[in-house]
Formats: C-alpha cells, structure tokens, sequence
C-alpha cells in the first residue's frame, strides 16, 4: 500500500520517468521498432515508386497523372505499406506491451497506471484539448519541402517538368533530417536523462 501512495504522490512526469528508467531495457526495444519502422517506410516507398506501373516507375509528372490513377496509386501505396510495415510492426510493439503488462509490472502498478489514465481523460474531457502534433508536423514537412526544392533551383519550375520521383526525393530528404535532427536530439537527451536520474 505504502508503494501505491508513492505513485499517488508522484506528477504523471515524474511517474513515467521512473518507469522508463527501470524498464530502460523495453524502451529501447519499442525505440528500435519504430526507427525499423521509420526505414522499412522509406525502403518500401522507395521500392513501391520503382516498381509500379501507375506512375512509370516514377517517371510520370503529374500533368500525367488523372484523379483514377491519382487514387489508385495512394491505394496500392497503403496497402503496401500496412501489410509490409503497419501490420508486423503493431503486432511486434502488441507483443512487447503484452509482456510489460502481463509479466512484468506488479499488480500496484497497473492499478495505478489505470486510474493515472481515467484521471487524464478526465481532465482532457473538461478542457476539450485535442491534439494538434501531426498537423504541425504535416506543416513543417510542407516547410521543409518547400525550402529543399527553393534551394534545388526548382522553385519556379512547372509541376509538369518534374516528375512524380523528384517530390517523394524532396520529401524523404527532408524527413530524413527531420529523423537525424530528432534522433540526435533524443540520444544527448536520453543520456543526461539516465546520468541524471538513475538510482
């Protein structure tokens, strides 16, 4: 009981923190699923551009493209990327949170994990917050993307002298910084963290 008061006590920062310090082993496990994931993505975009038809392998400019062939390429698209990366990599991360919490928290831990988790929809219910993490995100890409073709000389360059390959280029290029400035980030972050906190 005196352990269930302590996490009572704790801010949810501060409880998650403890968490991912004393189950550091897991978390590394999850990081290295999504950066594979993050890869597998840009390999099977990669492959899909290269090898489809719609779209000649990437060589159709969008002046080439109608609203049919438009769809069915994001289609294929998806369904190629939920069946090679979506699909193994939920039922993998499935897998490692199934152990957490069937195997390795204790029984205190998960009641308080459960009522940390009503309290957080409760208050997220009365302020009416939603998330707005994506769209920035989708924002800073468009940003990004728009800064790599101003720099490429291809800022004033008609969509249909460029072909399909050139944007998904632009877009991985700038994603890929995106990755390293984060990843870089993270490490120097998780090492004072662990420095820092470790008991």
């Amino acid at each position: 009981m005196a352990r269930a008061e302590k996490y009572n006590e704790m801010s949810n920062k501060v409880f998650l923190r403890n968490i991912a310090v004393q189950y550091w082993y897991f978390v590394l496990v999850l990081a290295l699923i999504i950066i594979g994931a993050i890869f597998g993505f840009i390999l099977t975009l990669n492959e899909y551009i290269d090898t489809s038809t719609i779209g000649g392998q990437g060589k159709w400019t969008f002046n080439q493209f109608s609203m049919g062939t438009g769809v069915e390429w994001i289609i294929i698209l998806f369904l190629w990327l939920l069946v090679i990366i979506g699909l193994p990599s939920s039922v993998l991360v499935g897998l490692i949170v199934g152990i957490i919490w069937f195997a390795v928290f204790d029984p205190e831990l998960k009641e308080e994990i459960k009522l940390r988790s009503k309290r957080e929809e409760e208050k997220k219910r009365r302020l009416g917050r939603t998330s707005e993490s994506s769209g920035l995100f989708g924002f800073l890409m468009f940003i990004g993307v728009c800064l790599y073709i101003a720099l490429d000389e291809n800022w004033m360059t008609e969509f249909g002298n460029l072909n399909i390959g050139y944007f998904v280029n632009a877009w991985i290029a700038v994603f890929l910084w995106v990755v390293v400035l984060f990843s870089i980030g993270a490490v120097i972050g998780s090492i004072w963290f662990v420095i820092k906190y470790e008991r």
